[in-house]
């Protein structure tokens, strides 16, 4: 070997070995409760402030939760001043939407009523210094449990369920034999924004799994599929990713045995790494450079949050469900996640 290459192999190996050691911590803290506790609900930011719009809760108390309902009440959360303000409700109540945010728009695609599958796209926005919801056209397909993301101005959306599934007449959730794999996408900036296809990722049927992009690609992490209310849940630990310039999918690895037990999994795309939230209240950290796992600090208390953002280089994430009266109980807590400066470990 030449002795110029050798040493750039050396230093190459020394920097990559000394990234590969960074551990990025975290500082959370509870803030002001959820007004109305919630779950599956539609999620973004807009100026400045998270939004929850909808989702679901139970009726009845500790060991008698009697029936599911969907709501389409909205509320914004400032983090400066930690208070929740009430916002105007959405259309119709809606739970297990997909939502994204693009140019202080949020976008809500399709998700169930409590009567039936909701057919179209609203957004929420500011208008003369009021928020207001509008109808920005019919759904290209009937999807629950989708996942939405943003890149520039276009919209990507993915898998989910055709119909509403519950294990009974309450609501209990759910199996999910109408998953699909489809990924949609429109160009929002367009003259006449339209859906059109794009490569359906080659994995076998699931939902619940999380979805998050760089700006380059979009990751999907896991996912569980139950055929019958009587069969186990089968849980999914792959990771796949869509490069958007090639359309083109790839698995690169597998999901940790202990994040997958504690799925479902929550994405955060911050400073360069994915972060996933487990149910657990473990917080993992996945390197989307070399594929590695580690975990960093956990949530204060085990929570399912449903969403979780980035606001002002904070984390921020609300509602949910939590443990504390079963699973049906919707969790009024809100975190924000204060990312600390990369340590050595």
């Amino acid at each position: 070997m030449h002795p110029l290459r050798f040493w750039i192999c050396i230093f190459t190996w020394l920097f990559c070995s000394e990234m590969c050691a960074e551990q990025l911590s975290l500082q959370w803290a509870k803030s002001a409760p959820l007004p109305e506790p919630r779950s599956g609900y539609a999620a973004g930011i807009l100026d400045g402030r998270l939004i929850i719009a909808g989702g679901t809760y139970w009726e009845g108390t500790k060991g008698n939760w009697t029936k599911k309902v969907f709501t389409g009440v909205t509320h914004a959360f400032d983090p400066i001043k930690e208070q929740w303000q009430k916002l105007p409700d959405a259309p119709t109540p809606i739970g297990y939407s997909a939502s994204t945010v693009i140019k202080n728009k949020l976008f809500v695609f399709g998700g169930y009523t409590g009567r039936k599958i909701n057919s179209d796209i609203h957004t929420l926005e500011k208008d003369s210094d009021k928020y207001v919801w509008k109808n920005f056209g019919p759904m290209p397909a009937s999807r629950l449990f989708a996942g939405a993301v943003s890149v520039g101005s276009s919209i990507y959306l993915l898998g989910g369920t055709e119909r509403f599934e519950p294990y009974d007449e309450s609501g209990t959730c759910c199996t999910s034999r109408s998953a699909v794999n489809t990924l949609l996408t429109f160009d929002t900036a367009a003259a006449k924004p339209q859906w059109r296809p794009l490569s359906p990722f080659p994995g076998s049927q699931r939902w619940l799994f999380a979805l998050e992009t760089d700006q380059e690609s979009l990751w999907m992490f896991g996912g569980s599929y139950q055929e019958k209310v009587s069969d186990p849940i089968t849980r999914i630990p792959e990771i796949w990713r869509y490069r958007i310039a090639k359309d083109q999918w790839e698995k690169i690895g597998t999901v940790p045995t202990a994040a997958i037990e504690g799925s479902p999994l929550v994405p955060i795309w911050a400073q360069d790494s994915m972060l996933l939230v487990s149910f657990k209240k473990t917080v993992w950290r996945f390197d989307s450079a070399s594929y590695a796992w580690s975990e960093t600090t956990p949530l204060p208390e085990e929570a399912f949050v449903d969403k979780f953002c980035i606001l002002n280089g904070q984390i921020v994430g609300s509602g949910g469900e939590n443990k504390l009266d079963g699973p049906r109980r919707r969790s009024e807590w809100t975190f924000i996640g204060r990312i600390l400066a990369s340590g050595k470990k």
